[in-house]
């Protein structure tokens, strides 16, 4: 007996889209009215920040009348205000102290900074500026401080006066932080030693030290003092700075000596002294 088969269905026919319904007019009005409104509100509103930022900005009650710094002996008023990239003027309430102190360490010369601001619209700066000692000649010349810390390359300005060391190379040349070499230590205790209050360097200037690694110290002194160059060596500098300065306080009363162009102080037992030859004054040359 024949039977009917069953039509299957293809499950994997696609089935007709749905038209959608459109959109009533009201509804995307709606849409388009909200749009606008939202764009207009954030315009708005930055233009409403934009005014209160140059208000408050350009406003006269904001403004710095004064600055003041205090601490300054190498550098001025202006080089520190330069430094910090603030001027009379600016708004205090743009300022941001951390970072204007960051500016002010970051300069060579400057070695602590405080910073604050009043209420009354006042920026008050002070400083501690670093005390050069001596200046380092490794073919260029480098300025260092009271501790023997190298903290900048030295103009002809800055190094005028000072007492120039040389002899050794930078890589020589060691700071506090890193104490074993004998040439800083020994640069530093002449020059404190003998610049101390009553110090026979007080007296007579330091132009030059010359630092020989096998043989130590030799001080160029500047004029035309009674003394013109004077060999230490290394160790006991207080010993033979004392004996040093007897023997200039003899030079100055005895004219028969006109001046030691070499003095030998290495031994502390001992001194050898070559005297200088005296230059015929102006007149005697004209009579010869």
């Amino acid at each position: 007996m024949l039977g009917f088969n069953k039509v299957k269905k293809n499950r994997y026919k696609r089935k007709p889209e749905e038209k959608k319904a459109p959109v009533p007019i009201q509804h995307r009005m709606r849409f388009f009215i909200k749009t606008v409104f939202v764009t207009l509100l954030i315009a708005c509103m930055a233009l409403f920040f934009i005014f209160i930022h140059d208000f408050i900005t350009q406003c006269d009650y904001f403004r710095v009348d004064t600055i003041s710094v205090d601490g300054c002996a190498h550098l001025t008023k202006k080089q520190i205000l330069e430094a910090a990239k603030i001027k009379e003027g600016d708004n205090f309430l743009s300022m941001n102290l951390k970072n204007i102190q960051k500016k002010l360490l970051a300069y060579p010369w400057i070695t602590k900074a405080e910073i604050a601001r009043t209420p009354a619209g006042i920026i008050s700066i002070r400083i501690c500026e670093q005390k050069p000692l001596a200046v380092v000649d490794f073919g260029k010349q480098f300025l260092i401080n009271t501790d023997g810390v190298i903290f900048k390359e030295a103009t002809s300005s800055e190094a005028a006066g000072l007492p120039v060391v040389s002899g050794v190379d930078y890589s020589d040349w060691k700071s506090a932080e890193t104490p074993g070499s004998p040439f800083i230590s020994s640069v530093l205790e002449i020059l404190k030693v003998g610049n101390t209050p009553g110090g026979v360097f007080t007296k007579v200037n330091i132009k030059h030290i010359l630092i020989d690694k096998e043989m130590g110290l030799t001080l160029q002194l500047e004029g035309d003092g009674p003394v013109r160059m004077v060999k230490l060596g290394y160790g006991d500098y207080d010993v033979k700075c004392s004996r040093l300065g007897r023997i200039l306080s003899y030079l100055s009363t005895d004219a028969h000596i006109p001046f030691i162009e070499e003095m030998d102080l290495r031994n502390p037992d001992s001194v050898v002294a070559k005297p200088g030859i005296a230059e015929d004054s102006e007149k005697d040359k004209k009579e010869v």
